[in-house]
């Protein structure tokens, strides 16, 4: 027997695994040149399927949520969408199932844990593995993408609005008049749409206001990096003209913003207003700090991906579906007039 694997096929042939499996299932819109040499390298390889015997999505009693555990950070954010894709399961007759994964796991290892749980679809939730992906639907593993773009050309995807929660979170900013701002993001390589929408939003924003913005002062640091925080917020701030207002890639960093504002003597709102994307953080905690956020309805999120895939699995047509959500203001303590 065969041990090719599709992202195998993808590596001979020269192409993504996405493509590949595009090919082998008999979907999407592919020349016949890269068809043939997709399916010229599989019978190449010998390579053969690996369906799982299951009854069909349709039928399937379990249903997956595949989702991060080594980011503990944002499990208050994530943890509204998977009660209402759980409540929406049950209401429907499925059997929830959790799936933790690492996000540095091996692609195979992951497509094991799902196989193995037998599930008959998946909800992947700000997971970015896209050999993952292609893989389970290459199974016949029906998937939604729950809140990371990169994928929305490919697969089924629930994501947010992050252009639109950029601009109109910079508009509130100007709206107060700051006409001096910074903004701050920190490195994600897994989810390189993300920041480029929150950094385009941002500058929209600006450019309809004709307010100028140098590149000093767009600040991007390694994700949990505080020292490189401060280091480039002390820069930043000893020059002549001086930021009033930051916006920040997410409230966690903002945290991390604060933080670092206070070690150079300055505080949130009193010399910095501040703005950010999220709700990532629990205000109801207590001593919390409570900024300014531009609020993602998480548990819409969880809503609006459970009737997509609900919908999928009633009408299995090759067509990607993509439905994003708005971001709304929620003024807190982080802003003033100016």
């Amino acid at each position: 027997m065969s041990h090719a694997r599709l992202k195998d096929i993808a590596k001979k042939a020269k192409v993504s695994v996405a493509t590949a499996s595009l090919v082998l299932s008999g979907k999407g819109r592919i020349s016949e040149e890269v068809r043939g040499k997709v399916r010229d390298t599989a019978d190449l390889l010998g390579y053969r399927p690996r369906r799982v015997t299951r009854a069909p999505a349709a039928a399937s009693a379990s249903l997956g949520i595949l989702h991060a555990e080594d980011r503990q950070y944002e499990w208050h954010f994530i943890r509204p969408t998977i009660l209402e894709l759980e409540r929406s399961m049950r209401q429907r007759g499925h059997v929830p199932v959790l799936i933790p994964a690492s996000t540095r796991a091996d692609p195979d290892k992951v497509v094991r844990y799902v196989v193995e749980s037998g599930v008959g679809a998946v909800f992947a939730l700000q997971m970015s593995d896209g050999a993952v992906f292609a893989e389970l639907r290459a199974r016949g593993i029906q998937v939604v993408v729950i809140n990371n773009s990169g994928f929305q050309a490919r697969f089924h995807s629930v994501c947010v609005d992050d252009f639109q929660g950029a601009y109109e979170g910079t508009l509130s900013l100007l709206s107060l008049g700051h006409r001096s701002l910074a903004f701050v993001e920190y490195e994600r390589p897994e989810s390189p749409s993300v920041v480029a929408d929150r950094f385009i939003g941002f500058r929209k924003a600006l450019e309809e206001h004709r307010v100028g913005f140098s590149p000093e002062r767009r600040i991007t640091v390694p994700f949990m990096d505080a020292k490189r925080l401060e280091k480039k917020l002390a820069a930043l701030f000893k020059r002549s003209e001086r930021p009033t207002a930051i916006f920040a890639h997410d409230d966690y960093l903002g945290l991390y913003v604060i933080d670092a504002l206070g070690r150079l003597g300055l505080s949130v709102p009193r010399d910095v207003s501040l703005v950010a994307p999220g709700d990532v953080l629990d205000y109801s905690l207590p001593l919390m700090p409570q900024i300014t956020t531009m609020r993602i309805d998480t548990t819409l999120l969880g809503r609006i991906a459970a009737n997509l895939m609900f919908d999928r699995m009633r009408n299995t047509d090759s067509d990607v579906h993509v439905l994003k959500v708005k971001e709304q203001l929620v003024r807190r303590m982080s802003c003033r007039q100016v």
